[in-house]
């Protein structure tokens, strides 16, 4: 995992074993996952997601959503938390 801060956001780069390794984390699997096993890049800015690419295409279907906000919610650091509308602001502190 690798994340590159901007002014008004930043990007969040996972690898296929990051991906893979998050969907089937014991105790917490996401069964039907359509990131795990693909390499996932995420623009966030401070509106939300403003680009995500699954193994290099851009993902256009609305239902990867859900999974891309918990997968970057999971590997954020508390320091960028406040540009994440998952997190609450008593929790970015």
């Amino acid at each position: 995992m690798r994340i590159s801060k901007r002014d008004n956001g930043y990007s969040i780069w996972l690898s296929a074993r990051d991906t893979h390794a998050w969907a089937n984390k014991p105790g917490a699997v996401w069964p039907c996952s359509t990131l795990s096993g693909h390499r996932l890049v995420v623009m966030v800015d401070r509106n939300g997601i403003c680009e995500a690419f699954r193994g290099g295409r851009e993902v256009r279907d609305r239902t990867d959503v859900h999974e891309i906000e918990a997968i970057v919610a999971d590997h954020l650091p508390k320091g960028l938390r406040h540009l994440w509308p998952v997190w609450e602001k008593s929790e970015a502190a």
